[in-house]
C-alpha cells in the first residue's frame, strides 16, 4: 500500500453548507437574512438549494464567505402515497464545460415521473447544465438502496440532513451509503442542514447542525468543487476529523476528542477504539489488508454526535 494523505493535519478547511431554503422556495427567511445567518456562525461557504431555482451570484460574496452555484430539484413518485420522492442536488462545476448553464433565479420544471428512467434523465440533464450532482436525504425521500445503485453520475448522497433527523427522524442515509459503497460504487457522504425556518437562537434548531469542512487551495468556487469531488473534505453533526492518512499500511485518524473512533469496512469487519474509562480519545488507527472494497471513519463524541469520513479505496492506493 503506498502512503497517503486524504486529509492533512494543520491544512486550512472551508466550513460551510450545501443545503438551505429561504423564500425564494419554500424557506421561512428571505436570502439575505439566511446568508448572513450563517456568516455570523463562523461559516464559509453555502449553498441556499432553493427548490427548481437556481442560485448562481456572488453578491453577498466576500473574502471570508462564498455562495456557491446550485440547487435542489425534484421529481415526485408516489408521495401522497408511500413517501417516495427523489430530491438531486445541483452545485455549477465549471470543469463540465456546459454551454447551457442555468441563469440566476431561472428555474427548471419538474419532470412527470415515468421510472427510473425519469430520474436517471433528470441527473443527465443537470450534469449537462454543468452540474455536479448529489442525492439528497435518501431515508426522508423513501429511496431504496439498489435503485440508487442503478443511477448514475453523481458524486455524493446526502448521509445526513439535519432538519429530516430533527423533524422526522429520517435524517441518516448511512445505510444506503453502506450499501453502494459494498456494491462497489465509489461515492461521497454529505452532512448538511435542509434547514426551512424556526428561531436562529433555540437551542435545538434546524440551522447549523450539519455540514461539511473542505480541504481547499482557497476560498472559491472551483476549488471548493474540485476538493469535494475528490473527497477532500469530512462531514459532521458535532466532532471534527484532523487528519486522515495512509501510512506504512495503517490508515490513522486524528480527531477532536471523542468517545469512539470507528473503522468500518467490507466485506471484513471494522473496529471500534475507545478507552475502558471512557475518557476521551483524539486519534487511532487500522491496519488495511488490501482486500477491503473500502474503509471509512466515524468519530462520536459524548453527545453521540459523529464527524464521518469519506471512505478510502484500497484498491486506489496500491
Amino acid at each position: 500500500m503506498n502512503d497517503r494523505i486524504f486529509l492533512n493535519n494543520g491544512a486550512r478547511k472551508y466550513k460551510g453548507n450545501l443545503h438551505a431554503h429561504s423564500t425564494r422556495s419554500d424557506g421561512q427567511y428571505e436570502p439575505e437574512v439566511v446568508i448572513q445567518a450563517y456568516k455570523d456562525n463562523g461559516y464559509d461557504f453555502m449553498c441556499l438549494s432553493d427548490h427548481e431555482i437556481y442560485w448562481k451570484s456572488k453578491a453577498f460574496d466576500d473574502e471570508r464567505f462564498i455562495m456557491l452555484d446550485g440547487y435542489e430539484m425534484a421529481c415526485e413518485m408516489s408521495w401522497r402515497t408511500t413517501g417516495q420522492q427523489y430530491h438531486i442536488h445541483g452545485l455549477l462545476d465549471e470543469t463540465l464545460g456546459s454551454t447551457s448553464e442555468f441563469a440566476h433565479d431561472e428555474e427548471h420544471p419538474k419532470p412527470d415521473y415515468a421510472g427510473l428512467e425519469t430520474i436517471q434523465a433528470l441527473i443527465d440533464e443537470m450534469k449537462a447544465k454543468g452540474n455536479l450532482v448529489i442525492m439528497n436525504h435518501p431515508t426522508w425521500s423513501r429511496n431504496k438502496p439498489e435503485e440508487l445503485l442503478q443511477l448514475q453520475g453523481y458524486t455524493a448522497i446526502e448521509i445526513y440532513n439535519h432538519q429530516s433527523e430533527l423533524d422526522e427522524a429520517v435524517g441518516y442515509g448511512v445505510r444506503h451509503w453502506d450499501y453502494l459503497l459494498a456494491n462497489g460504487r465509489k461515492v461521497f457522504g454529505i452532512a448538511a442542514d435542509d434547514a426551512h425556518g424556526g428561531p436562529f437562537d433555540a437551542a435545538i434548531q434546524e440551522f447549523f447542525g450539519g455540514w461539511i469542512s473542505v480541504e481547499a487551495d482557497r476560498l472559491q468556487q472551483q476549488p471548493i468543487i474540485d476538493a469535494i469531488k475528490a473527497g477532500r473534505y469530512y462531514s459532521s453533526n458535532g466532532p471534527e476529523i484532523r487528519g486522515l492518512r495512509l501510512e506504512n499500511g495503517m490508515l490513522k485518524v486524528e480527531c477532536s476528542p471523542v468517545k469512539f473512533i470507528k473503522f468500518i469496512t467490507h466485506p471484513f469487519n471494522g473496529r471500534t477504539l475507545y478507552d475502558r474509562d471512557a475518557s476521551p480519545i483524539e486519534s487511532g488507527s487500522f491496519r488495511i489488508e488490501g482486500h477491503e472494497r473500502y474503509v471509512r471513519v466515524e468519530c462520536v463524541d459524548f453527545e453521540g454526535n459523529v464527524a464521518w469520513s469519506n471512505p478510502v479505496f484500497p484498491d486506489e492506493c496500491k
